[in-house]
């Protein structure tokens, strides 16, 4: 949890285990039911002693090959920040807490990766970040990405004269990368599931400890059979679903087809027909996707159908300012 006043935030030299000696953020590990960001909350309180009325993910962060009593391990951690708390911060058994001018932190004191995505963190960015260490808890390289933060369209059941009779408090979020793939020419590629009578962008879901732009890599291999370049972020979909009670959220981008390696459909991609099917053009392939019929097709057809409209026509509006298409 990251504790921000005015141009401060809230570090603390850690007394005891892990990190010992360290200035860290109040944090610690999620419990049997418990959510991240609950984790989060709790793990302040307890650490500096502040009551966190409100607060908002700013990151994950996934770090490999860290030795954790001597064995490697893979630790993801999901990064907020809280301006909205009561309190001053005080010491507990396992931080002693001070404010730190976000502009000359002490990153000498703190874990090394620190000083490469909490900047991007105070600058009202949202990473999506990596790093690799050594057992000698160096981290060896790492990578840091933007997540993007314009929403192109959201999409709810009632969209659809659908109802929407569950409790959202207690959706799962489920997130993914697709892709608007062009070639050379500025073809444009949709996955044609023939079997089913729609089309959708490659792409697919991110796996656990995954970065999003590493999910649209494996995801458009997977599909498409592409190597790809990705040349601009597009924006997220949002989709609340209440017969499966999920919030699905999708990390769109144009990407360049640079090299076809051959793909590798799931089971049930293979039964729905999955091909590859170029489109001279972006409006070529938005009015085939707007002549999809959904109405008598499975409920997600709905949903991605529509998903797939909004991402194709911002990445239209991409293609026409940046590439005179």
């Amino acid at each position: 949890m990251i504790l921000k006043r005015d141009n401060k935030t809230c570090l603390g030299l850690k007394k005891r285990g892990f990190g010992a000696g360290k200035l860290v953020e109040p944090g610690g590990k999620v419990e049997p039911g418990e959510t991240p960001k609950a984790a989060a909350i709790r793990e302040a309180e307890e650490e500096v002693g502040v009551k966190i009325h409100s607060a908002h993910k700013v990151g994950t962060i996934v770090f490999r090959n860290l030795y954790y009593k001597g064995e490697p391990e893979t630790a993801i951690t999901h990064v907020y920040m809280s301006e909205d708390f009561d309190g001053e911060p005080t010491e507990s058994d396992e931080l002693t807490p001070g404010w730190y001018d976000i502009n000359s932190l002490p990153y000498n004191k703190m874990w090394g990766d620190d000083e490469h995505w909490m900047p991007e963190v105070f600058r009202g960015k949202v990473v999506d970040a990596y790093f690799n260490f050594n057992e000698h808890d160096v981290f060896t390289d790492f990578h840091i990405d933007i997540v993007p933060d314009e929403c192109i369209a959201r999409f709810r059941d009632k969209d659809f004269g659908l109802p929407e009779d569950g409790d959202e408090e207690t959706f799962v979020t489920r997130s993914g990368s697709r892709a608007v793939l062009i070639d050379k020419d500025y073809r444009v590629a949709l996955m044609n599931a023939k079997n089913r009578g729609y089309y959708k962008l490659p792409g697919g879901g991110i796996d656990e400890g995954e970065l999003i732009s590493e999910a649209l890599h494996r995801e458009v291999i997977e599909e498409a059979g592409w190597k790809i370049e990705p040349l601009a972020t597009l924006g997220y979909t949002h989709e609340t679903r209440h017969k499966f009670e999920q919030f699905n959220i999708a990390y769109a981008f144009l990407a360049r087809a640079t090299e076809f390696v051959g793909n590798k459909l799931e089971e049930d991609e293979a039964e729905d027909g999955f091909e590859l099917e170029w489109f001279d053009t972006i409006d070529d392939a938005i009015a085939a996707v707007e002549k999809v019929d959904t109405t008598n097709m499975v409920y997600q057809a709905k949903f991605f159908t529509a998903r797939e409209i909004a991402i194709l026509r911002a990445a239209r509006k991409v293609l026409k300012e940046k590439y005179g298409q």
